[in-house]
């Protein structure tokens, strides 16, 4: 039976790309090489549209984790090493569930301080940046930015020290863990700009959407977009475990 082949304008159009699209994939890897006509024309098959397949779910980025991963799932199955595909598919689907873990106890500190807030406001820990920031693993740059942003503020004397009290060493090791955990000073300012007033949990604050009048970005509502990679990942290894392969209809 004669094998069905495509032009790269049609492939491009079947996978609803630009056909330099195709031809960048082939050259990077994420599509095997095509075959040549007599007139040096590409000519792609079946095989390639179930390459796509995959690589239109794995590519588009942002990625919460490694980018050579998924880089990684898309060239070994363009290669035909399902199982090594399939392997990296899966320590994708777990280091996003990881990521995941992380961001969602990080929310649960944010809400068990905001409930307790154990630390005296009285009690000075350091009087200046730098001693701070050394006890919390942050440089100086790092606080004065954070403060800039009104994340925080500490109290000033009338010759402009600061002191930092317990109160606000506390405060900034949940900053620290929230933005090492992924979320933006954005979404924190959801938060901590409106301290005085919170009412319920504080985390709620923190995938709230942006106004229409202000850029939002994926680390704004960072659980969301976790979440959304968790089930593409889960996407992923479905669509490596189907017998038939990779369907146009999967994208």
């Amino acid at each position: 039976m004669k094998v069905r082949t495509y032009s790269t304008k049609q492939i491009a159009d079947l996978c609803g790309v630009h056909p330099n699209t195709i031809r960048l994939y082939e050259k990077w890897g994420y599509l095997s090489q095509a075959e040549r006509g007599r007139n040096n024309y590409r000519r792609f098959n079946e095989e390639h549209l179930r390459q796509m397949g995959l690589a239109r779910v794995a590519l588009p980025g942002p990625y919460p984790i490694d980018y050579g991963i998924v880089q990684g799932i898309v060239k070994e199955f363009a290669a035909g090493n399902l199982k090594a595909s399939m392997k990296l598919a899966r320590e994708y689907l777990t280091g996003v569930e990881a990521e995941l873990r992380k961001a969602t106890e990080a929310m649960e500190v944010l809400d068990r301080w905001f409930e307790n807030k154990p630390g005296s406001k009285d009690k000075t820990v350091s009087e200046t940046r730098k001693k701070a920031g050394e006890a919390l693993g942050l440089t100086i740059d790092t606080l004065r930015t954070w403060e800039r942003n009104g994340l925080y503020s500490v109290f000033k004397n009338v010759q402009g020290k600061v002191r930092f009290s317990e109160w606000d060493m506390e405060k900034l090791m949940v900053i620290n863990l929230l933005r090492k955990s992924g979320y933006s000073i954005a979404s924190l300012l959801n938060v901590f700009g409106n301290e005085e007033n919170l009412s319920g949990k504080p985390s709620k604050l923190l995938s709230l959407k942006a106004s229409e009048s202000e850029i939002s970005y994926f680390t704004d509502r960072y659980i969301e977009y976790l979440e959304g990679h968790m089930e593409r990942a889960k996407k992923i290894i479905d669509l490596l475990k189907k017998d038939n392969g990779l369907k146009i209809s999967d994208l």
